[in-house]
C-alpha cells in the first residue's frame, strides 16, 4: 500500500535528518544526494562556516501526517483520509462574515481566520466565507453535482472526491467577498484586490494558498485562489517564503491522479 510505503521512506528519513528538524523538504534518502562531509582542521569547530545554510535555520517547521487529527495532515487524490468519514472533535461555529449559516472548522484555524479577517479590515480588504467544513455526506452530493455537470474527468480536477476532500479535516475556508459575482470560486478571484491580499498575507495567519497556479501536476486541482488551507504560521511562512506547494514542502510524492484513474 502507497502509505505504508511512504511511512517506511519517512521513517528512514527522520533518521537522516533527526539532527536538523522538521517540516521543509527533507531528502528522501537517495544515496547519488548523500556525499561524506570534508575532513575538518583540528582547530575548526563544526559548523563554524557563517556561509553554510546547513544549520538548524533551513530545517522544515513541520512534517507530514497521515493522522486526520494533525494539522499537518496531508490530504491529496493520493493519500486520503483514514478513515474515510473522519469527524474532526473540536468543530467550533466560524464567527467571521460568511455567506450561509452554521459555518464550522476545528478551533485553531477557526481563531486564525478571526484574526486574518480582522487584519483584512483593517487593510479595508472585504472578505466574506463561502465554504468551510464539509462532511463527508456533503462532500458526496459536492462531487457529484460536478460530475452530472462535467463528468467524471473534469469534476476530477476542480472538486475532491469523498474522503479526498481538505473541507473534510476542518483546516480548508473558501474566500470570496460581498457582492462577487464574477469571480465567486473562479481564477479571476485570484487577481482581485481581496484575492491578492490573501495571497500576500495569508501565511501570517498560518493560512496557504493550497492548489497554486501552476501545480495541478502535483497538487491533482487546477489553480484556486480562493481555497485556503491552515498549517499552522510557521509552516505557512516557509511554503509561502519558498513558493512551493505542501508536497513539495514536505517531500511528499506528488499526486495528480487517484489510484483508479
Amino acid at each position: 500500500m502507497r502509505r505504508s510505503l511512504l511511512s517506511t521512506a519517512a521513517a528512514g528519513t527522520l533518521l537522516l535528518t533527526a539532527a536538523c528538524g522538521a517540516d521543509e523538504e527533507p531528502t528522501q534518502g537517495d544515496p547519488a544526494q548523500q556525499q561524506s562531509a570534508p575532513e575538518q582542521d583540528a582547530d575548526q569547530a563544526p559548523d563554524s562556516d557563517p556561509d553554510s545554510d546547513d544549520d538548524a535555520g533551513s530545517a522544515p517547521a513541520s512534517e507530514a501526517s497521515w493522522d486526520p487529527a494533525s494539522l499537518h495532515v496531508l490530504v491529496n487524490k493520493a493519500d486520503p483520509l483514514d478513515p474515510a468519514d473522519h469527524v474532526p472533535s473540536d468543530l467550533t461555529p466560524v464567527t467571521a462574515p460568511a455567506d450561509h449559516e452554521d459555518v464550522q472548522m476545528r478551533q485553531e484555524p477557526a481563531e486564525a481566520l478571526e484574526e486574518l479577517f480582522s487584519a483584512a479590515s483593517a487593510d479595508e480588504i472585504p472578505l466574506v466565507v463561502a465554504s468551510a467544513y464539509r462532511s463527508y455526506d456533503y462532500q458526496s452530493t459536492v462531487y457529484q453535482g460536478h460530475v452530472d455537470n462535467l463528468g467524471q474527468e473534469a469534476a476530477d480536477e476542480v472538486s475532491a472526491r469523498p474522503g479526498h476532500s481538505e473541507h473534510q479535516t476542518g483546516l480548508a475556508v473558501d474566500l470570496s467577498y460581498p457582492g462577487n459575482e464574477d469571480c465567486h470560486l473562479r481564477t479571476c478571484f485570484g487577481e482581485t484586490p481581496t484575492g491578492i491580499w490573501l495571497a500576500e498575507n495569508a501565511h501570517e495567519h498560518g493560512f496557504i494558498i493550497r492548489y497554486p497556479e501552476g501545480s495541478q501536476e502535483i497538487t491533482g486541482f487546477s489553480y484556486e485562489p480562493w481555497h485556503l488551507r491552515y498549517v499552522s504560521e510557521a509552516t505557512a511562512a516557509d511554503v509561502a517564503d519558498q513558493g512551493v506547494t505542501l508536497e513539495e514542502y514536505w517531500d511528499q510524492p506528488a499526486a495528480p491522479d487517484y489510484e483508479d484513474a
